[in-house]
């Protein structure tokens, strides 16, 4: 049981980038996808605002025990170029559905080179954050 961060990029002017988000991430979940479930935000929650973690338990498990949900849609969607420095996600979704993630044989440097010219090349897009899991 793993899970991994998913930068999403959808349209800045989206009336709904949660929404549009999850439905991009549709054609990787399943048997043969790259995920087997997955949630905005999640384990990852807030990392695109820079926010520390507000909760010791998972967000799955904190709304279980005390039947809140902690983690909020806002709080896991920012402008490309907003990202803070140190966010470096295992894959990327580009607007065009397109899937980029780090390869196995990849240093992470090439794989901080290659998000980076990701990002800039979509400066109109916002960054949804998407804790899958596999």
């Amino acid at each position: 049981m793993a899970h991994f961060m998913v930068l999403v990029l959808v349209d800045k002017d989206a009336a709904d980038p949660a929404t549009a988000a999850e439905e991009m991430m549709t054609p990787y979940f399943g048997e043969n996808g790259k995920t087997d479930g997955y949630v905005i935000g999640g384990r990852y929650d807030g990392v695109v605002r820079g926010q520390e973690q507000q909760f010791s338990l998972p967000p799955a498990d904190f709304q279980r025990r005390y039947g809140l949900d902690v983690v909020r849609p806002e709080d896991n969607i920012v402008p490309v170029t907003a990202l803070p420095e140190p966010v470096l996600p295992f894959a990327v979704v580009t607007p065009d559905g397109a899937w980029h993630e780090r390869g196995a044989d990849q240093e992470e440097g090439g794989w901080q080179a290659e998000f980076r010219r990701l990002i800039a090349a979509h400066p109109d897009t916002v960054a949804v954050t998407i804790d899958c899991h596999c």
